[in-house]
Formats: C-alpha cells, sequence, structure tokens
C-alpha cells in the first residue's frame, strides 16, 4: 500500500466553513454562476440571437442578466471577503489580453 509517512506532509487541516453569512454569500454567488454557465451553454446550443421555445426570451438577454446577477454577487463576495482589488484587476486584464490575442489568432485562421 506504501508508507503512510511518505504522505503526511501532502495533508492539510482544513476545516469546512460554518458561518453562515458566509455559506450564504458563497453559495448564492455559485448558484448564480451556474445559472450563468446555463445561459452560456444555452447561446452554444441554440445561438445567441435565439429565444427560448416557452418563454419566448432572447438567449442574449437571457445571458446579460445572469451576467449582471454573477457581478453582482461577485462584489458582494469581493467586498465581505476582503479580495485584493489590485491583484484581482491585474489578473483580470491580464487574462483579457492573453484571450484576445488568442481570439485574432481564431479570426485570423491561425488556430
Amino acid at each position: 500500500m506504501g508508507d503512510p509517512e511518505a504522505f503526511k506532509h501532502v495533508l492539510s487541516p482544513w476545516k469546512p466553513e460554518t458561518s453562515p453569512l458566509r455559506l450564504a454569500l458563497l453559495g448564492k454567488f455559485l448558484e448564480e454562476l451556474n445559472e450563468c454557465a446555463s445561459a452560456v451553454a444555452r447561446c452554444i446550443i441554440q445561438g445567441i440571437d435565439e429565444s427560448e421555445p416557452i418563454t419566448g426570451l432572447v438567449n442574449r438577454e437571457w445571458l446579460s442578466k445572469e451576467i449582471a446577477d454573477v457581478q453582482a454577487t461577485m462584489h458582494l463576495v469581493h467586498v465581505h471577503f476582503r479580495l485584493n482589488t489590485v491583484a484581482v484587476n491585474e489578473r483580470k486584464w491580464a487574462k483579457a489580453r492573453h484571450l484576445g490575442e488568442w481570439h485574432r489568432k481564431i479570426e485570423a485562421g491561425d488556430i
């Protein structure tokens, strides 16, 4: 089975979150992320300008609403947990530049 001592350094005595407020913030954030993911999937499957068959809601509008919900809950999580605004923004813009270059290569047919 291997030497149990070899894995002692890997274990971390973490404890699950128990704060009701933190759980509410993180749970709602995750719910909104998943709803946004569903809207993205619908846009991929049906097209962004198509409508949901039963409600008639245009996928573009649904996606916009879900992005707004994600941004709202993201803001609350950011503030509550006192996340590093400078580091988050630096990472965000670095990622946007990187993905922008990837998109330009896709459009040019290089990928």
